[in-house]
């Protein structure tokens, strides 16, 4: 691996801690308000169009600052976010969560925006499956440890505890953040947003198939991640019964990760194969959900966690492959719709997730199904995408 994409290894763990902590303990603690599904898909609808506005203005920063400058800006956000949790608290609650949900969206947008970049500019070839099962392997670590950690602070000294503690994280992300390659588009002749039409942009057959596949994998992305924590507070109230619950489900992905090592080296079976086995286990999973059971819905999730590693690991990796041959400026405009797709299919999801009220409706269920069709439709748009590849090579050596 590139001693670049090391360096951005190594802000991943920084900033994993803080993701991470964000990601289950915010939304628990929007939670506890009411225990209301309503709220936590507010709070994250809220939270990813902050996303999408912030990850565009993270590529247009990326034309004057480095990936390093942008970081730091995104680690203040975080920083605004904890400072509100901290000191800032009044009714109605809806508003209360609007004003949690756009720093966390910001923080989120600003650091993928120049994460996406310094992985696309400098991975190569199978660099991006060693990189993203890297970052899988690390980000496992840290979902095994670090709920436990905080679960016990937050049992023992309250969520305002740990909301100090993470300025710690928040100023080791903001020191990491010096150390990232100078990685900037200052050297483009033109703006991002220029030529920044859908049909220029996706202008191959392969790069068009990313589309569809974006779609679906965002309604997956958003299905798993955020009924994967209402399932789990709805077992339990325990904030260390909820780490651990969380860490058992990061057993299984760390058990995954070995599996699919040792298989991948002797190239037994395909990544192709991969993909599919885990949008099945995940459909599986989404199937298991209309029976919603304490015992049930732990499996579900166990499901649908088996399935996610395989998603964001061969997934991930083959969405960075297709631009790794275009020019900066153009892999800067597929990363940009790449996360505007994602977050507007998350936002459409969790839209309809709003008019849920619990786990026996029929809006539930349809949902439910929705999300489990666009799982299995993954397999098949990538497959496309890598027929539409080999078809273009032909042509070329034909030509």
């Amino acid at each position: 691996m590139a001693t670049a994409l090391k360096r951005l290894l190594w802000m991943s763990i920084s900033s994993g801690i803080i993701f991470n902590y964000m990601g289950i303990f915010i939304n628990l603690f929007i939670w506890e308000k009411g225990n209301q599904i309503f709220d936590v898909a507010w709070f994250n609808l809220v939270m990813f169009l902050a996303w999408g506005v912030a990850f565009m203005y993270g590529a247009n920063l990326l034309s004057k600052f480095t990936i390093g400058s942008v970081m730091r800006v995104a680690a203040i956000g975080a920083g605004v976010t904890f400072v509100l949790l901290s000191w800032v608290h009044f009714e109605p609650k809806i508003l209360y969560i609007t004003l949690i949900a756009i720093p966390v969206g910001l923080t989120n947008g600003l650091y993928g925006s120049a994460n996406n970049m310094g992985i696309s500019l400098f991975g190569k070839g199978k660099e991006f499956t060693v990189f993203f099962s890297a970052v899988n392997v690390i980000g496992q670590l840290i979902s095994f440890l670090n709920p436990l950690l905080f679960a016990v602070i937050i049992k023992w000294m309250g969520f305002t505890a740990s909301f100090f503690i993470m300025f710690i994280f928040i100023a080791l992300m903001i020191f990491t953040s010096y150390f990232v390659p100078p990685i900037s588009l200052k050297e483009a002749n033109e703006p991002v947003f220029r030529k920044f039409r859908l049909g220029h942009v996706f202008a191959t057959p392969q790069l068009k198939w990313m589309i569809p596949s974006l779609v679906a994998g965002g309604f997956f992305i958003q299905f798993q991640g955020i009924f994967s924590l209402i399932f789990t507070f709805s077992v339990t109230q325990d904030k260390l019964n909820i780490a651990l619950l969380q860490i058992m489900y990061t057993s299984f992905t760390i058990a995954c990760v070995f599996i699919y090592r040792r298989f991948s080296r002797t190239r037994e079976i395909s990544d192709n194969k991969w993909l599919s086995f885990g949008m099945a286990a995940a459909a599986a999973g989404f199937l298991l959900a209309l029976f919603p059971t304490p015992l049930i819905l732990i499996l579900s999730n166990i499901l649908t966690t088996i399935g996610l590693f395989f998603f964001s690991t061969i997934w991930s990796s083959r969405q960075f492959l297709v631009t790794y041959q275009l020019e900066p400026i153009h892999q800067t405009r597929v990363m940009v719709w790449r996360e505007l797709i994602l977050v507007i299919s998350r936002m459409f999801l969790l839209a309809l997730i709003l008019g849920i009220q619990d786990f026996d409706g029929y809006v539930f269920k349809a949902v439910m199904i929705f999300s489990f069709s666009s799982a299995l439709l993954i397999p098949y748009f990538s497959r496309k995408s890598d027929e539409s590849a080999v078809k273009t090579v032909i042509k070329g050596v034909e030509s």
